[in-house]
């Protein structure tokens, strides 16, 4: 299953320009958690001096380490990184918010151990400013994957870096025409929980914000994702 969520989520963040947007300069050490299968932590290799992966999940560990076999991986709970305070430059995280109920106490996890002048960066998916179609957008996105929590506003996860004590420095949001052909692949995804979002989207789709529309056999929609770099806020 890891392979195939590996092989299938390879090249998502490729086009995001991350370490421009987290203003690498060379020789940093770089944390990621929630690494999973490490797709994203990759596209800081040749910039960064160590690139370290975190996830609580060691199959996910174990393919990052077949594919990249150039990364440290650790087995540990987000909310209790084994690394001293203020000693990483870059702690980040993408994709995992959304399967975390309380993501609080992670985010000020990463500023614990950031360095006084490191950055935390988050992507993840966003749901619209809408209440009613964030609601639905997460029924579908459980339906989907009963391991997701809670798609969120972008204005909620401005919130919440703000308490966990961060500072917003660079924010972009992106935007992208996806395939639920490329979002559920067989295999991986049991044919009668791909029929069951099929219907789904058929009945609630359109509440979703997230603009699906058919195309043959396939849906279209659009995906939101979220980029924030923050520093220490100031007490």
């Amino acid at each position: 299953m890891s392979t195939s969520f590996a092989e299938r989520t390879q090249g998502r963040f490729d086009d995001l320009k991350v370490v421009e947007f987290a203003r690498l300069t060379g020789g940093e050490t770089v944390v990621e958690v929630g690494a999973g299968t490490g797709n994203f932590l990759q596209l800081f290799g040749g910039v960064a001096a160590r690139l370290i992966a975190v996830d609580l999940t060691p199959g996910m560990l174990f393919e990052a380490r077949r594919r990249f076999p150039e990364m440290e991986q650790v087995v540990a709970d987000g909310a209790r990184l084994p690394f001293g305070s203020r000693a990483v430059e870059l702690v980040a995280t993408a994709q995992a918010l959304h399967h975390i109920w309380e993501p609080l106490p992670i985010l000020k996890e990463m500023r614990r151990v950031m360095r006084e002048d490191g950055r935390v960066l988050i992507v993840d998916q966003v749901a619209t400013e809408r209440y009613e179609e964030a609601v639905v957008m997460n029924q579908l996105e459980i339906v989907r994957d009963p391991s997701h929590a809670s798609s969120r506003p972008a204005s909620a996860l401005r919130t919440l870096l703000r308490v966990a004590g961060l500072h917003i420095v660079s924010e972009h949001i992106v935007e992208k025409w996806e395939r639920l052909s490329n979002w559920m692949w067989p295999g991986e995804f049991p044919e009668e929980r791909i029929d069951q979002v099929k219907r789904f989207i058929d009945t609630h789709g359109p509440k979703t914000g997230m603009d699906f529309h058919r195309d043959g056999d396939d849906y279209v929609f659009k995906r939101r994702r979220i980029m924030l770099l923050a520093s220490r806020a100031t007490p």
